[in-house]
């Protein structure tokens, strides 16, 4: 079970969610992607920390993230600021690009970790954005399942590669990705996890993208 409060602590992992404000776009090409995922870069040569899963949708965005000198509010200021003024004076925008502060509850044992990571990479499939996870190119899950040339072929992979560590997620299916697959995308019972992860992720069918 995650925790309500913010107290920070070194390796501890959070499920980290913003949105745009009044749920509008905050990525609206290949390029806004691009530029965010180099912030997450950015920040982690600053602050050291460990990312092991994420998807970027349209209007919001999921980083499993674990600390490890820097709190997570130093983290997130700095990734968030930076791509906001980016993208406001890209689109020629003012005001608050998020939609308030992020939402980052804690994670503290290893089954909600593994269902927090399914949650994320299922995140377009439940969105109806793809028929099936893989099939969305701004989440980490191609990571997992595509090959190493795949990978460095394309520069959106290749740049969430240098972020996001699948080790410690696949280390709990004996470093076989293939059941992580089956589950991720089997039909074990997930329901009342996926609908604790919505209530505290304050998601349902209103933050779908259209």
């Amino acid at each position: 079970m995650p925790r309500k409060n913010r107290v920070w602590y070194p390796g501890a992992i959070y499920h980290v969610m913003n949105r745009g404000n009044r749920r509008a776009p905050i990525f609206q090409n290949e390029g806004d992607y691009y530029f965010f995922l180099k912030q997450i870069e950015a920040a982690k040569n600053q602050y050291p920390f460990a990312v092991h899963s994420l998807c970027l949708m349209p209007n919001h965005f999921h980083i499993q993230l674990e600390t490890e000198a820097e709190e997570l509010g130093k983290i997130m200021k700095k990734i968030a600021t930076t791509y906001a003024m980016f993208y406001n004076s890209k689109y020629s925008l003012s005001g608050h690009l998020f939609g308030g502060r992020y939402k980052a509850p804690l994670i503290e044992n290893d089954a909600y970790f593994l269902e927090v990571s399914r949650y994320i990479h299922l995140n377009p499939v439940k969105a109806k954005m793809v028929k099936a996870p893989l099939d969305y190119e701004y989440s980490s899950y191609q990571l997992f399942m595509k090959d190493r040339e795949t990978i460095k072929r394309n520069h959106i992979l290749k740049t969430m590669d240098g972020i996001v560590d699948t080790s410690r997620i696949l280390s709990f299916f004996g470093n076989d990705k293939d059941q992580y697959r089956c589950f991720v995308e089997g039909a074990g019972e997930h329901d009342e996890q996926e609908k604790l992860i919505m209530n505290e992720m304050g998601e349902d069918e209103l933050w779908l993208p259209s």
